[in-house]
C-alpha cells in the first residue's frame, strides 16, 4: 500500500471526542490536491497539538 504525505492547512473545529478517541476536523494539502478528513488521536493533548503544518500520511 502507498502512502502520501498530508500537511494540515486549517483546522476546522476544536477536538472532541468519539468512540473512545480525540478526533480533529481538518483541511489538507496533498501534492496541491485540497481535501477534508478527520484525525484521530489517543489524548486531548495530542489532538490539540495538531496545528497548521501538521504533517500525516494517509
Amino acid at each position: 500500500m502507498n502512502l502520501i504525505d498530508c500537511y494540515v492547512t486549517k483546522i476546522l473545529g476544536e477536538p472532541y471526542r468519539k468512540f473512545g478517541a480525540w478526533w480533529v476536523d481538518v483541511e489538507y494539502n496533498s501534492w496541491g490536491s485540497i481535501s477534508t478528513t478527520r484525525l484521530m488521536f489517543r489524548t486531548e493533548e495530542a489532538a490539540r497539538a495538531a496545528q497548521i503544518g501538521y504533517h500525516f500520511t494517509a
